[in-house]
């Protein structure tokens, strides 16, 4: 459960950085999937964002995750962490530029 919890959050996170970065010139979205959702309306960049970490977490209290499904989901843990350290490069480094 805690996993699909960090996902929600780091979802968030990514999307609020993410709106943030784009809205401001720093940074282009790099998934061309999500591009063209961005290029369609913020409100369903940020609902993919949320929904798709609630059905997880629907689906946890259907059937606890076990097994292949627990790695999986802790890979994309890992690999939203890394896009969170992603983020946190590009402001630090926004940040010595504007400083």
């Amino acid at each position: 459960m805690k996993i699909c919890v960090f996902l929600l959050l780091a979802g968030l996170l990514d999307a609020v950085l993410t709106n943030l970065g784009i809205a401001n010139g720093m940074i282009k979205e790099g998934n061309p999937i999500m591009k063209q959702v961005i290029e369609i309306g913020w409100v369903y960049f940020y609902m993919i964002k949320i929904i798709f970490p609630l059905i997880l977490i629907g689906l946890f209290y259907l059937q606890p995750l076990k097994g292949r499904i627990r790695t999986l989901l802790t890979a994309a843990g890992v690999l939203y962490f890394s896009v969170l350290a992603y983020h946190l490069i590009w402001i630090l480094h926004y940040l010595n530029i504007a400083s």
